[in-house]
């Protein structure tokens, strides 16, 4: 048999391209805001893209007069959403966020039927409930995924090859102890993530008006760490999922 050698030359940086991305979002906006970038340049490069919506995000609205039309405005969105990203969105429409025996069995067998190859979750330290209570009843679930049976797991075991946490206005991870984090260079695409979260989520403008900024000026930081313009941070996950694909 021929032996094929693949060298890396000093310009060269080598990407596996997961076949599937799985993000997990509070509300709808979380994806982009966090981690749009990140999935603007791996659906470029081939990946299939699916957002978990948790919420219904009724509470995103500044003015009371809002309440009653927030639902259709989000649903709007997220509508448009999936057209503009071209990807799968699987709506879960929590209405309360409390870790509970079925939420972990729903979202345990979605990730069997998925088949991930990537996970992008929020972080359990986050001070937002919704984002705090997801990332730990997902966190929960890749473990069931992994290592077991539980919830009608009989030969369904799936092992993602990368589980991440990403960075949000309400987790900063330089607060974090102890981090060890991913950059991923969205040099090419900040400007059309800023420009999908302005001109989509049109009902959070009010109530995120300061987000867009933290959003730059975070992703400026990041981009400097590894001498780019815009990056967007990750952190890994491999308590039972040990890291083999890496986000660059």
């Amino acid at each position: 048999m021929e032996k094929k050698e693949y060298l890396i030359y000093d310009n060269d940086f080598p990407i596996i391209v997961p076949k599937r991305i799985m993000v997990f979002a509070g509300h709808p906006d979380d994806e982009i805001i966090s981690c749009g970038g990140t999935l603007l340049k791996y659906q470029d490069l081939g990946s299939e893209i699916t957002i978990v919506v948790a919420t219904t995000g009724l509470g995103g609205y500044a003015k009371t007069m809002q309440r009653e039309q927030i639902l259709e405005q989000r649903q709007n969105e997220l509508n448009t959403i999936q057209k503009i990203l071209n990807c799968k969105i699987l709506e879960l429409n929590y209405t309360q966020m409390q870790i509970t025996r079925e939420k972990i069995s729903h979202i345990t067998n979605l990730i069997r039927d998925n088949k991930p190859h990537i996970i992008l979750i929020p972080h359990f330290s986050d001070f937002h409930r919704v984002h705090r209570n997801l990332s730990l009843i997902t966190r929960e679930a890749i473990y069931h995924c992994s290592t077991g049976k539980a919830y009608g797991g009989h030969e369904r075991n799936w092992k993602p090859l990368g589980v991440y946490y990403y960075e949000s206005p309400s987790c900063k991870f330089q607060y974090i102890e102890g981090s060890v984090f991913v950059v991923v260079d969205i040099e090419k695409y900040w400007k059309r993530k800023k420009e999908i979260f302005s001109q989509v989520y049109l009902s959070q403008k009010e109530v995120l008006e300061r987000v867009l900024d933290w959003a730059e000026d975070t992703a400026i930081l990041r981009g400097n760490e590894i001498d780019s313009s815009y990056g967007e941070s990750f952190i890994p996950e491999t308590t039972y999922t040990p890291l083999k694909i890496l986000l660059v």
